[in-house]
C-alpha cells in the first residue's frame, strides 16, 4: 500500500517535520506503508526508521506548468461564477483563487512524478481542506480507485476566518473525497453552512485531531491538595491571537491561595509578557511564574511526566480544537478555556470550566476561582474524566486508524 500524504506545511524548506506531521508520522510509517509526503516545498518518500530532515524533490518544472495551467481549469470558472452570483468577486479574490489553484496543481504534479506510474493500492490523505485537498482531489480524478480521506480544521473551513473558503474548490473536494473528517461539531456546522446540498452528509464524520503518545497512568489526586499551591500550566505561542496576557492580568488580581504558573511557548510577545510579569506579578507574594519559552514535544511530555499540574489554562481569541488541551488531558489535567470553536467538545462540566471569550481577565479570574472552590472529590473526579476523555476520543493512534479505515469507528462522533 502506498499512502500519499498531502499537507502543505508537512515539511519546511529544509525538509524538517512540521509539528502536525511529526505527530502522525510515527503511526503512518509504522503501518509498513510507503509514504509519499507532498508539501508546498516539494515531495519526498518516508519509511519507518527514516529521520528528518528529508531531501525534498521538485520534479518536472511543476511550478511553471501549474502557473500556465491554472487559468484554464474549468473549476476556476465555476468558482468565479459562484463568487459573482454572491457578489463576492473582486480582483483580490480572483488572484487568491488563481494562487490557490496554482499551488494545488503543483502539489498534484509532484505527487504524480514521485509515484512514477506506480498507482496500484493507493490511499490518499489530505490533512487540510485547502489547496492540498484540492491537489488530492485532482489526483483522485486521475486515479479513481484510490481512497481519499480529507480533514477539515478551522481556518480551512470557517468563513469568519477566511471569507474565500466557500469558493476554494470545496465542491470538487467534496465530490472526490470518500470520507471527510471535520475536527469538531463546530467545524462540521461551519462547513455545512455554505455547502448546502453539494456534499453527501454520509461522508462526514467528526474525528478530533488527537494528540501523540500512549495512554499513561496518573494520580487522580490534585497537586494542590498536597502542598496548598495551585499549579497552573499554559502552552501557546506568545502571539496576539493567544491572549496569554489575560492570564497574567487575572493573576495580578488573584486573592486566593499561592499560584505557581508555568508557561510553555515563545514568540513575538515573549518580551512583552516578561515585562508585564515583572510589573504586575513579581511584586506579589502569592504568584510565581516560570516562562519556559519554546520547548520540543519531547520536553513538553517530560515536563508533564515530572511535574504535576492542577489546571491547564487557554485564553485564545479563536481556536479549532487545541492539541495543547488534549496533551494536558492525557495526563489527567482539567482545563479552563473560552467557549469558542470546538473547545466545548473537550471541556465539559466534568472535564473543566468554560468562560465567555469576551469576558477578558474577569472571565479567566472567575473560572480560576470556581475551580478552587470545588471540593477535593470534585477535582479528583474532574481529573479522572479528563484522562478518560483523552483515552476515548483523543488518542491519536486510534484516531488515525479511523481516518485511514484501519480500525472501527469507535472514536468518531
Amino acid at each position: 500500500m502506498t499512502l500519499v500524504y498531502f499537507n502543505n506545511c508537512a515539511l519546511d524548506a529544509q525538509g524538517r517535520l512540521n509539528p502536525f506531521f511529526r505527530q502522525e508520522y510515527p503511526w503512518l510509517t509504522a503501518q509498513g506503508e510507503d509514504v509519499v509526503a507532498v508539501c508546498r516545498f516539494g515531495a519526498c518518500r518516508c519509511r519507518a526508521g527514516d529521520k528528518a530532515p528529508f531531501a525534498l524533490s521538485r520534479p518536472g518544472c511543476a511550478s511553471l506548468r501549474a502557473f500556465l495551467r491554472a487559468p484554464f481549469q474549468r473549476e476556476v470558472w465555476s468558482e468565479l461564477r459562484r463568487m459573482a452570483q454572491a457578489r463576492r468577486l473582486t480582483p483580490v479574490g480572483f488572484l487568491k483563487l488563481l494562487m490557490f489553484v496554482q499551488r494545488g496543481l503543483k502539489m498534484e504534479l509532484w505527487a504524480e512524478r514521485m509515484l512514477d506510474g506506480r498507482t496500484e493500492a493507493l490511499s490518499l490523505y489530505a490533512y487540510w481542506m485547502s489547496y492540498d485537498a484540492y491537489a488530492a482531489a485532482l489526483f483522485k480524478r486521475r486515479h479513481p480507485q484510490a481512497r481519499l480521506a480529507v480533514r477539515g480544521h478551522a481556518y480551512d473551513v470557517d468563513v469568519a476566518r477566511n471569507p474565500m473558503n466557500p469558493y476554494l474548490m470545496k465542491r470538487l473536494i467534496a465530490q472526490a473525497a470518500d470520507a471527510i473528517y471535520p475536527i469538531s461539531q463546530a467545524a462540521r456546522a461551519q462547513y455545512l453552512s455554505y455547502m448546502g446540498g453539494a456534499v453527501e452528509e454520509a461522508k462526514l464524520r467528526v474525528v478530533l485531531p488527537g494528540s501523540a503518545g500512549e495512554p499513561v497512568d496518573v494520580s487522580p489526586e490534585a497537586p494542590m491538595e498536597k502542598d496548598g499551591v495551585l499549579h497552573i500550566v499554559s502552552c501557546a505561542r506568545l502571539i496576539p491571537l493567544k491572549r496569554v496576557e489575560l492570564l497574567a492580568g487575572a493573576l495580578a488580581r488573584w486573592q486566593g491561595m499561592c499560584v505557581h504558573w508555568t508557561h510553555i511557548g515563545g514568540g513575538e510577545g515573549e518580551a512583552a509578557l516578561r515585562a508585564l510579569a515583572e510589573e504586575t506579578l513579581d511584586r506579589r507574594e502569592n504568584v510565581v511564574l516560570d516562562l519556559l519559552g519554546d520547548q520540543t514535544p519531547e520536553a513538553v511530555e517530560a515536563l508533564y511526566r515530572s511535574r504535576p499540574f492542577d489546571l491547564f489554562v487557554n485564553t485564545s481569541r479563536t481556536e479549532g480544537v487545541p492539541v495543547s488541551i488534549m496533551e494536558a488531558m492525557r495526563f489527567g489535567i482539567p482545563a479552563v478555556a473560552p467557549r469558542i470553536g470546538g473547545i466545548p467538545e473537550l471541556i465539559r462540566p466534568e472535564t473543566g470550566i468554560l468562560f465567555d471569550a469576551d469576558a477578558g481577565e474577569e472571565g479567566v479570574l472567575e473560572a480560576l476561582e470556581r475551580f478552587c472552590a470545588l471540593a477535593p472529590a470534585q477535582r479528583r473526579a474532574m481529573r479522572r474524566a479528563a484522562k478518560s476523555l483523552w483515552d476515548e476520543r483523543c488518542y491519536l493512534g486510534r484516531l488515525m486508524g479511523v481516518v485511514l479505515e484501519k480500525e472501527a469507528d469507535g472514536c468518531a462522533s
